[in-house]
């Protein structure tokens, strides 16, 4: 592109972006970085997202934080990665509190945000708040659990021993012989 003269723009660098969190090479994140800030390009919700998502997947939290605050506008794909990267990376309150100010500051989580603190709390072992985070995505926003957020919930009841707990949830799924939420039981 730079041989032939061609100007790259957020879309050019959101997939060069892409590749890097299944590669870990924070060598590339940061060569992609510097080419950002080298073309002067404004942290759009769609650029930011990007960095902010492949800066936590690799887990350099402080910078994706960094870019996440300086980013002028967000959406809940933004709030999720970042919630996100603290729950994968054993920061379980630190995404609680990021969902709450999430929602403090207007935002609608959606079913992807709830498997992303639904996964900090199973790593974190949260049950209390786990399973009140489930309640709340379904009576509080209406949204219809999907095979992950049950395999989260039964992933959260088998780290904290509760094991019947686990089977009788996996007895009363709607989805009836799914194979995961039975392989997630038998590694509790």
């Amino acid at each position: 592109m730079r041989y032939e003269g061609v100007r790259p723009n957020s879309s050019t660098f959101v997939g060069l972006l892409s590749v890097y969190p299944a590669s870990g090479s924070m060598h590339g994140v940061r060569y992609v970085t510097s080419l950002i800030e080298e073309e002067k390009l404004e942290l759009d919700v769609v650029l930011g997202t990007a960095l902010v998502d492949v800066y936590a997947k690799c887990g350099f939290l402080d910078e994706a934080m960094e870019i996440f605050e300086r980013m002028e506008s967000k959406d809940v794909k933004s709030w999720t990665a970042v919630i996100s990267g603290h729950g994968i990376h054993g920061q379980p309150m630190k995404a609680i509190r990021l969902y709450n100010r999430m929602e403090s500051e207007g935002f609608r989580p959606n079913e992807v945000t709830f498997l992303a603190i639904l996964t900090a709390c199973s790593h974190g072992g949260l049950v209390t708040e786990g399973i009140e985070f489930f309640k709340c995505m379904v009576q509080e926003h209406g949204l219809s659990p999907r095979v992950e957020h049950y395999g989260c919930l039964i992933d959260l009841l088998g780290r904290a021993g509760m094991l019947h707990e686990a089977f009788e949830l996996i007895k009363s799924l709607p989805i009836k012989g799914d194979a995961t939420s039975w392989r997630t039981l038998l590694s509790a």
